[in-house]
């Protein structure tokens, strides 16, 4: 009886701390070093060229369920954050409103490191987001269209900044955007919650 009591303790323990190194992760609670890559990708001059190349706009809210996504490409691994989104409501394609989704994220926590692909911070479970989606090849997700450009927190009308040298993810774990072209950002974002606010 003494030997089960104390394996039961052991293994809630461990289920314990293992919840709250995930949520530790995802919030950011470390102390994770910033590593920002860069990508070719397309810059859209404007929201109605983001539309254009978008097959599906919707509305979004993170579930808080998320996981990493690795894959080869040329003889190279990639990775990316696979997040769940709720739908809730559709602006553009044909998905519904209540549906739940996989989006691949080019963000991804590891290690002691916050990797993004230009500057990419990952959605929160505070935010709604009208995100402008294309279908993969896998089928097991959406990818956000050009980066940064496809994903806008219309629950806040904070704008981005660039981050500096030597920061730490808890330094800008609260912005969307914190790569080099913020006045971009800004301004796709003011023409986001014009159209879609």
């Amino acid at each position: 009886m003494k030997k089960i009591i104390i394996i039961s303790v052991i293994v809630f323990s461990f289920i314990v701390g293992s919840a709250y190194a995930y949520q530790e992760q995802q919030t950011g609670g470390k102390d994770y070093q910033l590593a920002i890559s860069e990508a070719d990708y397309i810059i859209f001059d404007d929201l109605t060229e983001i539309e254009k190349y978008s097959q599906y706009i919707i509305l979004g809210k993170f579930t808080g369920n998320r996981s990493l996504k690795m894959w080869e490409a040329e003889d190279d691994v990639k990775m990316a954050s696979k997040s769940e989104v709720q739908i809730k409501r559709v602006y553009g394609g044909d998905l519904a409103e209540g549906q739940m989704i996989n989006i691949y994220e080019p963000a991804f926590f590891q290690d002691d490191v916050f990797d993004t692909m230009e500057g990419y911070n990952l959605m929160n479970e505070e935010g709604e987001y009208v995100l402008f989606l294309r279908g993969t090849s896998d089928g097991d997700a959406f990818a956000i269209i050009g980066m940064y450009q496809g994903k806008y927190d219309i629950s806040t009308s904070k704008l981005a900044r660039q981050a500096q040298n030597g920061e730490k993810y808890q330094d800008v774990a609260d912005l969307e955007y914190f790569g080099d072209n913020v006045k971009h950002f800004n301004e796709r974002k003011q023409e986001v919650l014009k159209k879609y606010k």
